[in-house]
């Protein structure tokens, strides 16, 4: 009977404790070091769905840097500070027109630009223009575009609509003639199938001496039955054989880095040294006073010695050499990233991961950030 009580004690206790497994996570969530991942994620169907996307693609980048950092945390719940995903997901490119505008270019305009003789003769000239003219334009802004236009012996005056999508581009139109030789009675198409369909072939007739990688931004009119007829924007590739329409979904990616518990876009590049980087910074250091010993450690074992107290350690933001240097660890990555990445714009940030010695031989990882022109530890 006594044996009988017992297991009924232990099965009630199972039955009514937590989740093992939870309480070992939730252990480790806790800790001053959580776990430290990277990762390569791309959305699925199912994701999209729980981030409440049915089209199963985001409007905008800045959609994705808002919803994406909260599928993370339900992701990845145990990953803390320092850990990285690199997110590829499906972003929306409207082809639409936003905004419209008619401008004439002015002889002041011409000799602003550089254009001595007050007219263009190619047509990286009219986008020079367009980017002098509207700096802050966004995507699907159309500017309906008077210019002189120099060609074959002689300047003329053209008109051109030129639409904003990736850069500005002229858009091709289409004459009613033309819409009849694309086998249709009005001018106009009544399907968007019907439209790519016809107008790639077309433009195999307009350009025969295409090449692979030319592109054509092309606008028409789509019929709506009981309402507005509608300008549509549809930018056409060939890829050597035919003309094909750009898809508007397309393929993104975006890294998000774990902030202290908050996931967020992240531009952080990961670096582990290799021989020649200890063989830099020694060469670098080893003439600064209290970096003499450590330096030509460094250089000739290709780590960083991290026994506190030898004459060759290098200290880190907690703790100082022999000779009272602090943080000299920072010091000489500052110098490695300097010479790998000279031009990094304030705000860059590194993990940089280097071997090391104390006792044994293993590596450690320091944050890096650039600020104000300067690398510092990113703590």
């Amino acid at each position: 009977m006594k044996k009988l009580v017992y297991l009924l004690v232990v099965v009630g206790a199972m039955l009514t404790s937590c989740d093992p497994m939870e309480d070992i996570y939730n252990d480790i969530d806790s800790v001053d070091k959580p776990i430290v991942g990277t990762e390569d994620y791309t959305l699925t169907d199912d994701d999209y769905a729980d981030l409440e996307l049915g089209f199963g693609s985001f409007d905008s980048d800045d959609q994705a840097k808002e919803l994406i950092p909260g599928f993370l945390s339900e992701a990845f719940p145990y990953w803390g500070n320092g850990s990285a995903v690199l997110v590829t997901y499906n972003l929306y490119q409207s082809n639409s027109i936003k905004s419209e505008t008619a401008y004439t270019v002015t002889d002041e305009d011409y000799a602003t630009l550089g254009f001595n003789y007050g007219n263009f003769d190619s047509a990286g000239d009219m986008t020079e223009l367009l980017m002098y003219k509207y700096p802050d334009a966004t995507r699907g802004a159309m500017v309906d575009l008077t210019y002189k236009y120099y060609s074959g012996g002689s300047t003329s005056e053209v008109t051109n609509n030129f639409i904003l999508l990736d850069s500005w581009e002229m858009v091709r139109e289409f004459s009613t003639e033309e819409y009849n030789a694309m086998e249709q009675t009005y001018p106009n198409f009544s399907s968007q199938d019907v439209a790519e369909f016809n107008i790639s072939v077309y433009l195999e007739s307009l350009y025969p001496y295409a090449k692979a990688d030319d592109r054509v931004v092309t606008m028409y009119e789509l019929y709506v039955s009981g309402g507005d007829n509608r300008m549509i924007i549809v930018p056409f590739v060939f890829d050597g054989t035919k003309w094909n329409a750009i898809e508007s979904v397309i393929e993104n990616s975006l890294q998000f880095g774990n902030d202290n518990g908050t996931w967020v876009p992240d531009n952080t590049i990961r670096y582990a040294l290799v021989g020649a980087d200890y063989e830099y910074m020694s060469e670098q250091l080893i003439t600064e006073p209290g970096f003499e010993s450590p330096a030509e450690s460094m250089g000739y074992y290709k780590n960083l010695d991290r026994r506190l107290g030898n004459e060759n350690y290098w200290s880190d933001d907690t703790t100082k050499n022999n000779a009272g240097l602090e943080d000299m660890i920072e010091t000489g990555l500052a110098i490695l990233l300097d010479k790998i990445d000279p031009s990094a714009a304030d705000g860059q940030k590194y993990l940089m991961t280097y071997d090391i010695y104390n006792g044994t031989n293993t590596t450690e990882t320091t944050p890096m950030i650039k600020t104000d022109g300067v690398w510092v530890r990113n703590n």
